[in-house]
């Protein structure tokens, strides 16, 4: 969320202000941070064993259908966005950062092989998770058109398309900043760190991403997703009606008509409640992150100023916590909606289930 790199050991340039070393400033706020970073740990393994599953059940579903496409390619940003808050925040348990011996500054490191790459991962899966739901929501609008506008050769060149915008961005950082021995005075040692490059080119194109990729991005994935799930509510509860309308009209006659429609309306219903699941947790956890960059981006001074750094740490890591809760919670979700999910997940793990429908 924040580039908390301009706060290294000693800095006072362009892109830091801080004159108290940063390891300092950090420790101070180790009380605070505990229970955030035992959150992002615990999830963040959570995510990846259960974005595993999901990837390795997605492609025993067979990747013939556009939503199992976009679920996988959502399922692989989820992946990489907890591998990337577990070894962010790994660097900065006291336990690990402070070992001695180490022959790097974990937080400098973990700020460059980590944390940096992760906001642009994150609005990876904001943009699959809005074109989702954007792609169900054309299924119920316009059910007989939408296979012909939504093919499976354009679900995976709109995929390719999201990682490369939301990833590619990212190559300014290594003319920015890079890895390099450096003496640290709070520690009286020479240790790898984060060196700032002087390079206004560089510079620049890292604040158009900070507004493009960090803010840009995530708005319209969240207006799309949060203008989809409202739709999609409505419909369940319309569907849910008509149901409870074809039940009592229902003749002996055309009792088994009724049920095959039934049958796909009940499949319909699922795809819908499993999008709007995905769809309200990425609009509850992301929320805050939208709302916090709007406001950094109007006050950027309030993360250059020493006083603040505890509280902006304290911000980062509750961010951090909802983006990895919501990385790391789809599989259930899938799980208990997806009927066909449920019961191949259930094979892999050698248990057997009767109900083999979608």
């Amino acid at each position: 969320m924040f580039n908390l790199t301009n706060a290294s050991e000693g800095s006072n340039g362009r892109l830091g202000v801080t004159q108290t070393p940063f390891l300092v400033l950090w420790k101070q706020a180790d009380g605070v941070l505990f229970y955030p970073t035992v959150i992002i740990l615990v999830f963040a393994v959570l995510g990846v064993v259960t974005n595993i599953l999901n990837i390795i059940v997605f492609i025993k579903m067979g990747l013939q259908e556009t939503t199992t496409v976009s679920m996988l390619a959502l399922a692989v940003s989820d992946l990489i966005c907890c591998i990337m808050a577990f070894w962010t925040y790994l660097c900065y348990v006291p336990a690990f950062r402070d070992m001695p011996g180490l022959p790097f500054q974990s937080i400098e490191v973990s700020l460059e092989t980590g944390q940096n790459f992760r906001p642009y991962v994150i609005r990876t899966g904001a943009l699959i998770t809005a074109f989702i739901a954007l792609e169900r929501c054309l299924c119920v609008m316009i059910p007989l058109k939408v296979k012909n506008i939504i093919t499976l050769p354009i679900t995976r060149a709109t995929i390719v398309i999201v990682y490369i915008i939301t990833i590619v961005p990212y190559i300014v950082h290594p003319f920015l900043y890079k890895l390099d021995w450096k003496f640290f005075p709070s520690l009286n040692r020479t240790m790898v760190g984060s060196v700032i490059r002087d390079d206004p080119i560089a510079f620049f194109f890292l604040v158009f991403n900070a507004y493009l990729c960090g803010f840009s991005y995530l708005l319209l994935a969240s207006g799309v997703v949060l203008v989809c799930t409202l739709f999609l509510v409505i419909t369940l509860v319309r569907s849910s009606r008509w149901r409870e309308s074809m039940r009592k009209q229902a003749q002996v006659s055309t009792e088994k008509s009724v049920d095959l429609n039934a049958s796909r309306n009940r499949r319909e219903d699922r795809l819908i409640k499993m999008v709007v699941a995905i769809a309200t947790m990425f609009i509850i956890c992301n929320t805050p992150g939208t709302l916090v960059m709007f406001i950094v981006s109007v006050s950027e001074e309030y993360i250059e100023e020493e006083r603040f750094l505890p509280s902006t740490l304290l911000l980062q890591a509750c961010l951090f916590a909802f983006e990895t809760i919501n990385n790391s919670m789809n599989f259930f979700v899938y799980y208990m909606i997806g009927t066909r999910f449920r019961l191949l997940f259930r094979q892999l793990i050698g248990l057997k289930e009767d109900n083999t429908s979608f």
